[in-house]
């Protein structure tokens, strides 16, 4: 026979989890109580988070402009999104934490942006020639990853990594 069950899936349930429910096993063999239903859960890969215990991990893609001016961006929770400001001068690969927006269990945990800086594909001329402007105008010292492995660089070779 089948037996329809409604069970309540607990928030912040994770792969390996069970639910017991008390007699809707297998009936016994000797005419006794039925057994336990114990259903294990898998939780399916997110296509936006990665997740640490109750913490979430989001990567979000942003334009140069953003990082270098700062701006607002929305970022996914499990059931809505937030407004993040991502400040003026942000390098790529930089991880912001957001307390208490992670997984809501007994324990809640936090969220962990990561900003990716996405350089285009594809530039226009007048793209192009802005850039060089920009970067013609750009002193090393307003860089200080670039400046410090030039530094590194230049007293080891005797050479300006940067020149052309």
């Amino acid at each position: 026979t089948t037996t329809k069950v409604v069970l309540d899936i607990p928030a912040g349930a994770d792969t390996g989890s069970y639910i017991r429910k008390a007699g809707f096993g297998q009936a016994s063999e000797n005419g006794g109580p039925a057994g336990d239903l114990i259903v294990v859960m898998k939780v399916e890969p997110s296509k936006i988070f990665k997740r640490k215990n109750f913490d979430l991990y989001v990567s979000v893609p942003i334009s140069f402009k953003t990082a270098a001016l700062g701006g607002k961006v929305k970022i996914p929770l499990i059931d809505d999104t937030i407004d993040y400001t991502i400040p003026e001068g942000t390098q790529s690969g930089k991880t912001f934490m957001v307390k208490n927006k992670g997984i809501k269990s007994r324990l809640t945990g936090d969220l962990y942006i990561e900003v990716i800086v996405e350089v285009p594909n594809k530039l226009s001329r007048e793209q192009k020639k802005a850039l060089e402007i920009f970067d013609e105008q750009t002193e090393i010292k307003q860089c200080s990853q670039m400046k410090q492995y030039k530094d590194n660089v230049e007293s080891m070779y005797g050479k300006n990594p940067y020149d052309k």
